[in-house]
């Protein structure tokens, strides 16, 4: 068992879940990323962890790097449904999340976690960070036997190794080749998602309303989730008390917010993406007669980190291949919207069920097998989740009509 070696290619949550949980076991790896450095592009900010992406992390994580995990999380404990004039409204999220509202349940569920992105990035990068190389772009593999495969890179080195994992993402070229008929499609909606930082000034515009709990704003057939993230100290101090060996980037405290919902909701052509320069616009546009606390937050927005994307689907029914020595985690084989918010938690759970397996299970052919048949089930489950999230948040149940502006208080100069 000692002398497998597990290829990963793709150095997401997912992956370095996996990397993690195999370090943890023993087992030999390494993780290939064609990003030239861990922060090198935009992806994302906050991260709902539920029960399950937090069990994952438990499960991989060194006990010091889950403890640093876990404080460097801010609680999503009450979440309130909000019309655009930010009066209460009837409407639910995804029945996926999880808030302290059901902790007085028998046996309760964790809350959620709201997690920065690029922090739990850092946090499952220490320790392995000689395993993990970036600029590394995967090209194509070949099976040559049921428990080994030779894997080929574009800039021509090769690499021999007992399990390849696709952990790629949503335009995986593991998967391209492995189960090409697999290709998540877009739904139609997209995600236009950015920060405002938590500057004193923006706290008090922002009111008790915004800044302690999230918010779902619904509006004319889309809707808008705004999260504060409130650190309790500054990242790089709770590390060097918890995990002295891993570095965190400092983070100022900051809004999260994300518009989702179809395209001709949002104003948006079916051809044509915003370029970032016409981004802020299109958002002033959306808001122009929102409250004025919500016109705040998004006007303050920082318009370097905005960032739009397509929302993609998998099939709820995930697709099956051969036997062997290559499979697929995340977003690689189960791309899903991200409205149920399950999305990285299926991914991180993927990650942890392997390596399970990879640990307990001698045949690692029969280990895969197990892997891929529980997979699938969950993944199935988290999709059909996520549809239900979309179809909560963009229902014409919720459309809301905006209230003539002079009846809406003004906000202090």
């Amino acid at each position: 068992m000692q002398q497998r070696h597990i290829s990963i290619i793709g150095a997401g949550l997912g992956g370095l879940c996996l990397a993690q949980g195999l370090k943890r076991a023993g087992i030999a790896f390494d993780v290939y990323e064609r990003d030239p450095a861990p922060a090198s592009r935009t992806q994302g900010y906050r991260l709902r962890i539920d029960a399950d992406g937090q069990d994952a992390l438990a499960r991989c994580l060194p006990a010091n790097l889950y403890a640093l995990f876990r404080q460097s999380c801010s609680a999503t404990r009450n979440v309130q449904f909000l019309d655009c004039d930010l009066e209460p409204t009837r409407g639910r999220p995804a029945t996926s999340w999880r808030t302290s509202e059901i902790d007085h349940d028998p046996q309760p569920i964790p809350c959620d976690l709201s997690a920065n992105r690029q922090t739990l990035r850092e946090i499952l990068l220490s320790g392995i960070e000689e395993r993990v190389h970036f600029g590394k772009t995967f090209r194509q593999f070949e099976i040559v036997d049921e428990a080994a495969v030779h894997l080929q890179f574009e800039d021509g080195s090769h690499r021999n190794s007992s399990l390849l994992v696709g952990a790629d993402g949503v335009h995986s070229m593991v998967r391209q080749q492995l189960v090409p008929t697999a290709q998540p499609v877009d739904t139609g909606a997209l995600c236009i998602y950015g920060k405002t930082v938590a500057t004193p000034e923006l706290k008090e515009i922002a009111g008790a309303t915004l800044c302690t709990g999230t918010s779902v704003i619904f509006a004319n057939g889309f809707a808008t989730i705004l999260d504060p993230i409130l650190f309790p100290e500054p990242l790089p101090a709770i590390a060097a008390r918890l995990a002295p060996a891993c570095r965190l980037s400092p983070v100022d405290d900051y809004l999260y917010w994300a518009f989702i919902g179809p395209r001709a909701r949002l104003g948006i052509s079916a051809s044509t993406l915003p370029s970032a320069h016409h981004l802020m616009a299109l958002i002033e546009d959306i808001v122009r007669h929102w409250h004025p606390r919500l016109r705040a937050v998004f006007a303050q927005g920082d318009a370097e980190a905005l960032a739009i994307m397509p929302v993609r689907s998998s099939p709820p029914t995930i697709a099956t291949w051969r036997r062997g020595p290559v499979t697929l985690l995340g977003d690689a084989i189960h791309t899903m919207s991200p409205a149920g918010g399950v999305g990285a938690n299926t991914a991180l759970r993927d990650a942890a069920a392997l390596a399970d397996q990879a640990s307990t299970v001698q045949d690692l052919p029969q280990a895969v097998s197990r892997y891929e048949s529980a997979m699938r089930k969950w993944a199935e489950t988290a999709i059909r989740a996520s549809e239900n999230g979309a179809h909560r948040l963009f229902s014409e149940h919720h459309v809301q009509q905006p209230r003539p502006t002079q009846n809406r208080p003004r906000l202090n100069a």
